[in-house]
């Protein structure tokens, strides 16, 4: 396969290789609404947990092929669209080995600069998904209009037509919202107006790398940028309009932090200097920080609303599937959660927001999201579940999901188990099979909670643990 190409102006007809993909089918119904003839194609046609992603996106007038290359021998596009994962032998390339072939990251910068709004765009390694649907929901409260392509599916913007990753109001939206990716580096083919960095982690490469990666980003911000205090250096040759934000107290002048943070069942409120007091449905000390992080960019727009206005906008937000996602509760009144968690620090934040909101025990399930995602947060992992996991929770560590692509296959979750339990945490292997019979024995636990990204099945395979034990699936996200 040839180096992708890069169109300022992407052709009419257009074909999105791996289009069940989050990324990939946000960008597919973008394209679809500014007049694209578009049809894609997924090796996981079939897979469970995608059906109403399917169903969604054939209501728009997408049309969809498995991915052995009868759909664009059958179409014949003028480019394909392929993401990271797309190998080179993948049998939609070999049909039409002449065809221009865009990456995802470029087909999105061109298709959001073709609009007149402002860009907002929102990177980090965690809460990046979240806090794109928080900015978005903000705006709308605000009276704006607002097109946002997410990484994950808001459920302010879930309709019969539209899954959630991807919501317009109006022609003209005054407001481009949308999340950018570290982990292939594609964020470097956007250059917003608005930028935020969130954090800094370790999921796909070390953190010297990443950090450069993100300064980059924020460098080509041309308005302004809301950062973590901590990394205000990587903003050093960014926008002069900058705001920052940090997770807790400080006497930093100018720095937005949440104060008097207080969880209750059905959500959280705390305050913000200057701003007066959040409430959200939300759940964990993560969320406020995501609020606050919503609340220093929002400071930063061309906006007619006080400070206070400001902060009231945020509780609009519903919040995002499977962020913390109560999917039901057993007979006995146990939650049954999905998270989208894939990473040290999420991993944290999901397990200390569980045990906030129904206590200990815990009984926790995560499946790595790639073998070498699981190689860079090998490390890390182990101290952030040091100081998130107590000796009488459970973690059960799932098969690692492989997506396609080149891979090692190493380390196995096996492995990885074994040296986390050998550190003393209570940690163990399962495949899923093997998790579902642990699971009906622990009757102790305050919750069951699933975490990991990229595989929908998830999702289903947490609705079927609570079908089994009786309960009923009735979502709530934590409100």
């Amino acid at each position: 396969m040839d180096s992708p190409v890069q169109f300022s102006v992407l052709p009419s007809k257009v074909f999105l290789v791996g289009i069940g993909g989050i990324g990939m089918s946000g960008l597919a119904q973008l394209l679809r609404w500014q007049g694209h003839d578009v049809a894609g194609s997924d090796r996981g046609l079939d897979e469970p947990g995608k059906d109403e992603l399917y169903a969604a996106l054939r209501r728009q007038g997408i049309r969809l092929y498995a991915q052995d290359g009868s759909g664009v021998r059958a179409e014949v596009p003028d480019a394909l669209i392929i993401s990271t994962a797309v190998e080179a032998d993948n049998p939609d390339l070999q049909v039409m080995p002449t065809c221009p072939v865009v990456h995802r990251a470029q087909a999105l910068a061109a298709a959001l600069n073709r609009l007149d709004g402002k860009q907002v765009a929102v990177a980090g390694s965690c809460g990046k998904t979240s806090v794109t649907g928080w900015i978005a929901s903000a705006l709308r409260a605000l009276g704006e209009d607002v097109l946002m392509v997410n990484g994950g599916y808001s459920l302010e913007a879930e309709t019969d037509v539209f899954p959630g990753n991807f919501a317009v109001a109006g022609n003209c939206p005054r407001w481009l919202v949308y999340e950018v990716d570290e982990s292939d580096r594609s964020l470097s083919a956007f250059t917003p107006d608005y930028g935020v960095l969130l954090n800094v982690g370790n999921d796909h490469y070390s953190q010297d790398e990443l950090r450069v990666v993100f300064a980059g980003f924020l460098e080509r911000c041309r308005c302004g940028v809301a950062v973590l205090a901590d990394l205000a250096d990587l903003a050093a040759n960014g926008p002069r309009r900058q705001a920052l934000f940090a997770a807790e107290e400080t006497l930093a002048p100018g720095v937005l932090y949440p104060m008097e943070y207080a969880a209750a069942a059905k959500g959280i409120r705390f305050q913000v200097p200057g701003f007066g007091e959040v409430l959200s449905s939300q759940s964990g000390r993560h969320s406020a920080v995501n609020a606050t992080a919503t609340l220093a960019l929002l400071s930063l727009l061309d906006l007619s609303h006080s400070p206070r206005a400001l902060a009231g906008a945020l509780a609009a937000f519903p919040g995002v599937r499977q962020r913390f996602e109560v999917i039901g509760q057993w007979a006995d009144g146990t939650a049954v959660i999905n998270d989208y968690a894939h990473n040290p620090e999420k991993i944290a934040a999901a397990l200390s927001t569980a045990r906030e909101r129904f206590g200990s025990p815990l009984l926790a399930c995560f499946q790595p999201h790639g073998f070498r995602p699981l190689e860079f947060m090998r490390a890390t992992l182990l101290e952030a579940l040091r100081g998130a996991l107590e000796p009488d929770d459970r973690l059960l560590l799932l098969p690692v999901y492989y997506a396609g692509g080149s891979a090692s296959f190493k380390p196995t979750s096996e492995e990885v188990a074994a040296e986390l339990a050998a550190a003393g945490l209570p940690v163990q292997a399962a495949t899923r099979l093997e998790a579902e019979a642990l699971i009906r024995k622990q009757r102790d636990a305050s919750c069951c909670l699933v975490m990991g990204a990229r595989d929908s099945s998830l999702r289903e395979w947490t609705k079927q643990l609570t079908r089994e034990e009786g309960g009923q699936w009735t979502v709530d996200n934590g409100r």
